[in-house]
Parts: structure tokens; C-alpha cells; sequence
């Protein structure tokens, strides 16, 4: 099925509603490797709501809120799914999230870009959460699926704009975290339930050795990390951090963040010595 380019731009995707708990935030925490030090009492904040201390929500939380779930492997969308992938996340933080809420999440496809017959395309999409009474925004997300090989559609062939450039100096510091081998199975509890992420058989088929990790979950990883490093562990000073997707990651893979002062990051598999993440920048308020 070829894309249907002036359906898919306009592709309405419903809002989401969603009311979580303090569990869920400490769940999430933990799905993205927070509680890996449990003797760590800045990060027991995040992990453990009765730790004694007011509990925190670490802002990559917004990566499940309000999530329609992977819309684009609906079959109206005329994508095909065995042949996309996520491409590059961004967040923007307007106020630290309450360690439970009532939320929405309001997404839209922004554009798309063609790259011609053969080539790939690009999806860049929107998902703004906000207070589900006041719609007092948190925080707003963009991202960019990669549809493989499926260009041709009639798109806009003007390419995104190029990703931030790393540094061309040796990382400041260097941050390794160990994944589980059933950390995907975790994560997906958050919500995010494609089946890439669980089932072998759509794995192979999408021309993967096994399930991989979500990258959202990658996401979340590289985040925490980012705010441990530059934010002390303090959500209220994250503006916003981006990232593009270079490689799978399997789950049970340790990933090394190496990061510096001035926010920028990537993120290498330490077992295939590949780069899973690139091109990466958070910003922190001062």
C-alpha cells in the first residue's frame, strides 16, 4: 500500500486523557534504571513515594502522558509498520510535573518529508500535554519516525533541519547503565505496547535478531543521566533535551551516556561498541 500523503498529514489522532498516580511515576522512574542504587537517596525521591522526602517525577515522564499509543502502526495510516522507526525525540518542559495528575495529550502530524521513490520518508509529529482542567501546559514533545524506503508519497522534500554537532573534544564525563534482558517487557507496562518491542516473530520481520528496547526508554535513560549530571538530580531546571537514534539498543545491553558540560550527549551500546544515540543536547537552567 502506497502512502497516502494528504491523508496522513491530516491524520487526526485523538486526545488522550489520563489520570496517574504516585505509583505510576515511581514505575516509570524504575523502568528507566533510576532505582539501579538503591543506597542513592537523591534518587530514592523519584523511585520511592514514601521515602520521607516530597516525591519527584523525572521529566522524561512526559515521553507516557497523554500517549495515543504508536498510532502509526494503525492500518489507515497507510504506513507500512515493519518498515519504520523512530528517528529523533525532543522535549520541552514547561513546569515540572506533580507526582500524580489528571493530564491530556493533544497530538498532530506536523509535516512530512519525502525524500523520493525508494528513499526514506519522514513523519515529524507534536504531542503538547497540558492540565487536564486548566490546560496549563507541562510540556510539549516532538519526534521524527522514519519510514523506510517508503518515499515517493508527494511530500515536502526539504530535509529537516541538521541535528546539533557534538563537541570535538573528549566527553566530560562518562555514565554507564545496565539494562535488564526483560527491561522492554517493564518499560511497555508504561503504556507503549508495540509489539517490536515484545513479540520475536515481528521482530525478525522487521529484519531485528530479537525484540528491541523502546527507544523512548533510551530516551529516558539518557535523561536521567543528563539531569543527574547537570541538574543534581533538581526536575524544576530542565528546559528541554533532544536526540536522534542512530542504532537499536537489545535489551540487556549496557549503554554508556558520555556527555558534556554544555549539555551535549550521545550514547554507545558498550557490548557492539555502536552509537544508539547522537547528536544529543539538554539544556538546564542555571
Amino acid at each position: 500500500m502506497a502512502i497516502d500523503a494528504d491523508h496522513l498529514l491530516n491524520y487526526r489522532v485523538e486526545d488522550v486523557r489520563q489520570r496517574y498516580t504516585s505509583r505510576d511515576s515511581a514505575f516509570y522512574a524504575l523502568s528507566v534504571g533510576m532505582g539501579q542504587d538503591p543506597l542513592d537517596k537523591a534518587r530514592l525521591a523519584f523511585v520511592d513515594p514514601n521515602a520521607g522526602a516530597e516525591q519527584k517525577v523525572l521529566p522524561s515522564m512526559a515521553l507516557v502522558l497523554g500517549y495515543p499509543g504508536p498510532w502509526l502502526t494503525r492500518p489507515d495510516t497507510t504506513v507500512d509498520t515493519k518498515r519504520f522507526l523512530h528517528g529523533m525525540q525532543a522535549i520541552e518542559w514547561h513546569r515540572p510535573f506533580p507526582a500524580e495528575g489528571d493530564v491530556i495529550g493533544k497530538t498532530r502530524v506536523l509535516r512530512l518529508v519525502d525524500r523520493g521513490e525508494g528513499k526514506h520518508g519522514m513523519v515529524l509529529s507534536e504531542r503538547r500535554i497540558v492540565d487536564a482542567t486548566t490546560e496549563t501546559p507541562y510540556a510539549t514533545l516532538t519526534q521524527v519516525h522514519v519510514l523506510r524506503g517508503q518515499g515517493g508519497f508527494g511530500g515536502d522534500p526539504t530535509p529537516l533541519p541538521a541535528p546539533l554537532a557534538l563537541p570535538d573534544t573528549a566527553p566530560d564525563f562518562v555514565v554507564e547503565v545496565p539494562t535488564m534482558p526483560d527491561q522492554a517487557l517493564y518499560y511497555r507496562l508504561n503504556g507503549d505496547l508495540f509489539a517490536l518491542h515484545a513479540d520475536p516473530d515481528m521482530a525478525r520481520a522487521s529484519g531485528f535478531e530479537r525484540p528491541i528496547l523502546h527507544g523512548m526508554c533510551v530516551s529516558g535513560i539518557a535523561t536521567q543521566v543528563m539531569m543527574g549530571r547537570l541538574a543534581g538530580n533538581d526536575p524544576s531546571r530542565m528546559r528541554s533535551i533532544a536526540m536522534r537514534f542512530s542504532s537499536p539498543v537489545y535489551p540487556g545491553e549496557t549503554i554508556r551516556i558520555e556527555g558534556w558540560n554544555d549539555g551535549a550527549f550521545r550514547a554507545r551500546c558498550v557490548e557492539r561498541e555502536v552509537i544508539v544515540l547522537d547528536n544529543g543536547r539538554a539544556v538546564v537552567a542555571g
